[in-house]
């Protein structure tokens, strides 16, 4: 049976005023990520720093590459 690769995770904190910009700023953080390093970016975790704080866990998930 094939081992399961090992998890990778990759942390970062966000600021936010409400729960619509922490969605905008998630998924613009996603996005950018994806198209500067070709990884999938899985929220994993979400732990409060704090009023308006909070550090997300994401699982990092190599995009397959395209067959032309």
């Amino acid at each position: 049976m094939p081992k399961k690769p090992e998890k990778i995770t990759l942390n970062h904190d966000f600021a936010f005023t409400s729960d619509a910009h922490l969605d905008e700023q998630i998924a613009a953080f996603r996005a950018a990520h994806e198209a500067e390093h070709q990884q999938i970016l899985a929220m994993d975790a979400r732990r409060s720093l704090g009023p308006g704080k909070v550090r997300v866990t994401f699982r990092v998930i190599e995009k397959k590459p395209r067959r032309g």
